[in-house]
């Protein structure tokens, strides 16, 4: 696998022109960019928009980056909506690749939908320890998410990896607990709506935890989401907007009857040195998916450019996107970096 940039729009669409019939691309950039790369795309490409673009050259917005491949070691499959309409599908590809501990899927999802929970619980025959690696497609002015097999728009795609080289999962938290818990007390699951925390008002109750004015609330959300424990993994869950009510939405599910911790953010820089340092071998390609509610983090603080040195250190040929929410196994996170390593 390696890493590709291109400036404009041109270069990219003479790229997919000229694609050798025996590899394999993805493409990430803007919604527009998607919408006029895909008349040139072959069969062999998917494209995905995007909120920012993480190239050979560190992070960038408004160009065109991704990966080719060995199109034989790929296989592409359409998810339909809803999900379950292509399990069988799904299911025949994971079985060709389940007994390669090197093999993983890309899932690529609609970012604006709210279905990547379902779509999750869908591959239900996937074993535990099989890497699944991903993004929500992000939308444009709008709201409309792009993302295409070929010139074949789509809502989501999977694509299984039978891969001979070595490969690692990497999920990163900048975010600690702050030793504060919170019970949710009553939710509607599949809106992502918390009505209640603690048997109070939810947007009233996190802001008392936090010790803020509620009306302060939402200043609060990038600095303070909430932690979901699952076994020894914590998967975070963002807030997205206090409603008149006063219940809290987020940009994924928060379970009834359930305990959600409150974090802080941690040093950014010290965290990713810990997570490379941990790597598992030195990778020869890295897909690299960032949230959006990171990227607007790292903008804030002027971060990104001490975040490229590192990264690019670690492996110059590194490619990625901004997603809207990212795919880790069988869980949907938010402000997460999924890292894909390749041997």
């Amino acid at each position: 696998m390696f890493a590709v940039s291109f400036n404009t729009l041109d270069e990219a669409g003479r790229h997919l022109q000229e694609l050798d019939s025996s590899r394999g691309l993805v493409l990430f950039a803007s919604a527009a960019a998607v919408r006029e790369l895909s008349q040139h795309a072959p069969s062999r490409a998917v494209l995905c928009s995007t909120k920012g673009e993480y190239t050979p050259q560190g992070y960038r917005n408004g160009v065109i980056t991704g990966f080719e491949y060995d199109a034989g070691l790929a296989d592409i499959v359409e998810i339909l909506h809803p999900p379950v309409l292509s399990t069988a599908r799904m299911e025949a590809a994971y079985r060709k690749v389940q007994d390669n501990t090197n093999a993983f899927l890309l899932l690529l999802c609609d970012g604006t939908g709210g279905m990547e929970e379902m779509l999750l619980s869908s591959l239900y025959f996937i074993a535990p320890q099989f890497k699944v690696a991903g993004g929500s497609a992000a939308d444009d002015a709008d709201g409309e998410t792009y993302i295409y097999i070929g010139d074949r728009r789509v809502r989501n795609v999977g694509i299984f990896y039978d891969m001979p080289a070595r490969t690692a999962l990497i999920k990163e938290n900048i975010y600690i607990p702050a030793g504060k818990t919170l019970l949710v007390t009553e939710a509607d699951v599949s809106g992502r709506t918390v009505y209640s925390f603690n048997g109070r008002p939810a947007a009233g109750e996190y802001a008392r935890v936090l010790g803020v004015p509620e009306k302060e609330l939402v200043a609060h959300f990038l600095s303070s989401p909430l932690g979901r424990r699952y076994e020894d993994d914590l998967i975070i869950a963002s807030p997205k907007e206090v409603r008149p009510d006063g219940s809290v939405t987020f940009y994924s599910q928060v379970m009834s009857s359930t305990y959600v911790e409150v974090l802080n953010a941690a040093d950014p820089l010290a965290v990713l040195e810990e997570t490379l340092g941990g790597s598992p071998f030195k990778p020869s390609f890295v897909l690299n998916i960032n949230c959006t509610l990171r990227d607007e983090l790292f903008r804030r603080e002027g971060l990104w450019a001490d975040f490229d040195q590192a990264m690019l250190g670690f492996c110059s040929n590194t490619t990625g996107f901004i997603s809207y929410g990212e795919q880790y196994y069988t869980k949907h996170a938010n402000q997460t970096m999924i890292l894909l390593l390749v041997e």
